[in-house]
């Protein structure tokens, strides 16, 4: 079991440029990536998730960027390896996700527009890569 001990924004940029446009709708993806520092033995685990929604290199009238850091204390340890690194994504990536959410509807509303919801995603969908 992970328990999520703390967490920190690292970076949030906003930029909106939809109200001096024509009205109507636009369609943005978000991407989405999650590191997670090298897991060792009685130490907690330190995760980083970056959101982006549109792009600044592009034409596109919104631009949201949140980078947040979780620092994890796993219970009740399994000994590490591939599949208990796979498990531990699985179950920290929701809950970073949900924060991700939470803050980017709340910061979108502060700054005088609808809030912008992040579809919710089913962790059993998520491609674990291994990145060296």
């Amino acid at each position: 079991m992970i328990v999520l001990t703390k967490y920190i924004v690292q970076e949030f940029e906003l930029h909106n440029e939809i109200n001096d446009r024509k009205p109507g709708s636009i369609q943005l993806s978000p991407r989405i990536n999650m590191q997670v520092m090298p897991i060792k033995d009685g130490q907690p685990v330190i995760c980083e998730m970056t959101v982006e929604i549109g792009s600044m290199d592009d034409a596109t009238p919104l631009y949201i960027k949140l980078r947040l850091r979780g620092i994890f204390s796993r219970v009740n340890e399994a000994p590490v390896n591939d599949e208990s690194i796979k498990q531990f994504h699985k179950v920290s990536f929701p809950i970073l996700f949900d924060i991700a959410r939470s803050y980017m509807a709340g910061a979108t509303l502060m700054a005088g527009m609808a809030p912008f919801n992040l579809p919710p995603i089913n962790p059993d969908n998520i491609n674990i890569e291994r990145k060296s």
